[in-house]
């Protein structure tokens, strides 16, 4: 049994879905891209000038040839994560212009060695499981900085890697280097390293080149996160409902145009809702809008039966602080709970403009303390232990006893929380828990060793940024 936190009945989920087709039926969707509006004129769905209304009987029979779950892989073929049903799977993210530098203890913007730096933070801790490479490069030219961002988790990091290409042709540089690492294109296929993100715009509008990177990822069979975000009351009603009927309408004709293009294509569907804060018109990164907004399209996910991309580990707070603290948490609880499956952003503060590594750290703690406060609760023979109380007798002790002994490690004993009394504090470098996530961070950062690349590999990928700054040039 694991516990799990459901804000819809099966009677809502399933109103919510009959009004996501009801919007794609009767007020469709802006789409341009010539090949995607061809698909789906073939496959029954009107189309008038630029906007295209697609049947729900099409949504269904899409939904349904889409994977129910998606196995990504590390760089070495080890499974890394498997995105479904109810998995739970963090990952950090460098989507900010600025970073929050735990070396120097200043903030600036986001340069190349910082990418690196964070992939070697990721690959040193257990519990996240992906890095990401969003571009948000300040020292290399815009036009090449997602590729940029890429060859430094590829190089610096084992971990399956979020990519985020801005163009279709990055999409394919992007898979062309995931292919070196991994031994080829057919080694990408069966045992996917990447994910890539697209995203339509909300309400209700595709984008052609975000169009352009479903339909290759979708011929390429790449793993496709396709996933809107929307703020209540600027881009979405000011609904919790309507909010997530939009979302699910925006992600799920993308998975239409994808399935289509390649049916089975593995497909990741998402949507992030958020509120814009009328105080100060900021999209909220840490209200509790926004996670509710999230667990409700894990919600839907989960009722289409679709792996769905989730969000946590974020805050609107500015520096490592309390507030930081308590909005991470609960994010990332809610997220583990609602059975969120690829769950992005780890680290990214200060309304997703600052990255904080040693945020990071502090969500793989907080994601292992989930791990265990959540874990399966065994009732056998000898988790009841009647015999144990039974020898033990009133009045006993149980610190002596052989149960004690085999099961003592069954205890989560944390790296970053201090359960030492008063004498203890008093006799250690009373450090804050912030202080010692600091100083892990800097520890990680430093002297962690990946394992290596061999050079030629290193070298062919960096060539390929450098032929995109060429042919930018």
């Amino acid at each position: 049994m694991r516990p799990t936190l459901r804000l819809l009945s099966e009677e809502e989920r399933a109103r919510v879905a009959t009004a996501a087709f009801d919007l794609l039926e009767r007020v469709g969707v802006k789409l341009t891209e010539r090949e995607a509006r061809g698909l789906l004129a073939a496959a029954g769905a009107r189309v008038e000038g630029d906007r295209v209304t697609i049947p729900a009987s099409l949504v269904e029979e899409m939904i349904d040839s889409a994977p129910v779950s998606i196995s990504i892989y590390t760089r070495d073929g080890e499974l890394a994560m498997e995105l479904g049903g109810m998995s739970a799977c963090f990952g950090a993210h460098t989507d900010a212009p600025d970073v929050l530098d735990p070396l120097k203890g200043e903030r600036r913007p986001c340069s190349e060695a910082d990418v690196g730096r964070h992939a070697v933070l990721i690959d040193g801790l257990p519990n996240i499981r992906f890095t990401t490479a969003s571009g948000m490069v300040a020292d290399r030219p815009q036009a090449v900085a997602d590729r940029v961002a890429l060859a430094q988790c590829l190089i610096h990091s084992r971990k399956p890697v979020l990519a985020m290409p801005i163009t279709s042709e990055a999409v394919a540089d992007s898979r062309e280097m995931a292919a070196l690492v991994v031994g080829g294109e057919d080694a990408l296929r069966d045992r996917p390293n990447l994910i890539i993100y697209a995203e339509p715009v909300s309400p209700l509008s595709h984008p052609d080149e975000s169009t352009r990177k479903l339909l290759y990822c979708a011929e390429h069979e790449i793993p496709l996160v396709y996933t809107p975000y929307a703020a209540m009351g600027a881009t979405a009603p000011m609904s919790p409902a309507a909010i997530t009927a939009q979302l699910c309408a925006e992600s799920l004709s993308g998975l239409v145009v994808h399935q289509l293009k390649r049916p089975g294509a593995p497909f990741v569907f998402g949507g992030m809702a958020s509120v814009m804060d009328m105080q100060s018109t900021i999209f909220s990164y840490g209200a509790p809008e926004f996670q509710r907004g999230n667990t409700l399209m894990s919600e839907m996910a989960h009722h289409f039966e679709l792996p769905n991309f989730g969000t946590a580990g974020t805050s609107d707070a500015q520096v490592l602080d309390g507030q930081a603290l308590l909005e991470v948490a609960s994010s990332c609880a809610v997220a583990y709970l609602a059975g969120a499956n690829l769950i992005h952003d780890v680290g990214l503060l200060g309304n997703a403009t600052v990255v904080m590594p040693s945020m990071i750290v502090v969500t793989d703690q907080t994601v292992e303390m989930l791990d265990h406060l959540f874990g399966e609760v065994e009732v056998s023979d000898e988790a009841l232990a009647l015999d144990v109380i039974e020898e033990v007798g009133p009045g006993g002790e149980f610190v002596t006893h052989q149960h004690t002994y085999r099961h003592f490690r069954d205890v989560w004993y944390p790296e970053l929380l201090f359960r030492g009394g008063a004498d203890a504090w008093a006799a250690s470098d009373r450090h804050t828990f912030e202080q010692r996530v600091e100083i892990r961070t800097r520890e990680l950062m430093e002297k962690h060793q990946p394992d290596q690349l061999p050079e030629d590999v290193s070298r062919a990928i960096r060539a390929i940024v450098t032929r995109a700054e060429e042919d930018d040039a």
